[in-house]
């Protein structure tokens, strides 16, 4: 009986070591440790490959305000009128003469070249007025008009007398030549107060035109 009882003695210590040791084995119960995670701060950005904003602000010009007094002349009292900005001619010289007889034989030159008529033009029409340009087309026979100028001089043309003295603006030159279709030309010539040095034609007449011309001027006059 003894026996007995001691050898459940001893079974029952052990149990009881055992469920020590098992409980002592045992991890606790409940929630797990969360690790603890470390954000790193954002880097910051790079200037480096930043592009800078430009604004471009163009400069404006102010424009100017021109005041127009619309009485320039108001108060400065009467007077005398002060004297036109278009030049006028009052006389004509000797010199003015000799250009236009000058101009006259380089004219009948160029009008009796006998060139064709493309050269001929080129030739003729700097030296005569535009309305005389129209006249000669390109069917004018020009060739027939060859010949060579022997001598120039003034002509009283009445067509062109204004009281007081001579005109100042026309003169008409009779230039002769040898041979082609006229014996000689009557040139009316003309210039203006801008280019007094430049005499242009606005005629170049054979003698039977001319005096047709200087009769019809007469008529209508009376």
């Amino acid at each position: 009986m003894t026996r007995k009882l001691t050898a459940l003695t001893a079974t029952l210590a052990l149990l009881a070591t055992g469920c020590s040791a098992s409980t002592d084995n045992t991890a606790p119960t409940g929630s797990p440790a969360t690790p603890s995670t470390t954000t790193a701060p954002a880097p910051a950005p790079s200037t480096a490959t930043q592009t800078p904003t430009v604004t471009e602000v163009n400069p404006t010009t102010a424009t100017p305000t021109v005041s127009l007094d619309p009485s320039p002349l108001a108060g400065t009292g009467g007077g005398r009128q002060q004297p036109s900005s278009v030049p006028t001619l009052n006389t004509i010289t000797d010199e003015d003469r000799a250009r236009a007889i000058d101009a006259a034989k380089a004219i009948v030159t160029a009008y009796t070249s006998g060139k064709p008529y493309k050269e001929w033009s080129a030739d003729l029409f700097p030296l005569i007025d535009a309305e005389l340009q129209n006249q000669y087309n390109q069917n004018l026979r020009v060739d027939l008009l060859k010949g060579n100028v022997t001598s120039a001089e003034l002509v009283d043309d009445p067509t062109l007398k204004i009281p007081g003295g001579d005109n100042p603006y026309w003169l008409t030159v009779h230039v002769k030549v040898d041979g082609g279709i006229s014996p000689a030309y009557y040139v009316r010539l003309h210039r203006t107060a801008e280019r007094p040095n430049k005499w242009k034609a606005s005629h170049i007449l054979e003698p039977q035109a001319y005096n047709t011309f200087v009769n019809s001027k007469a008529k209508n006059k009376n």
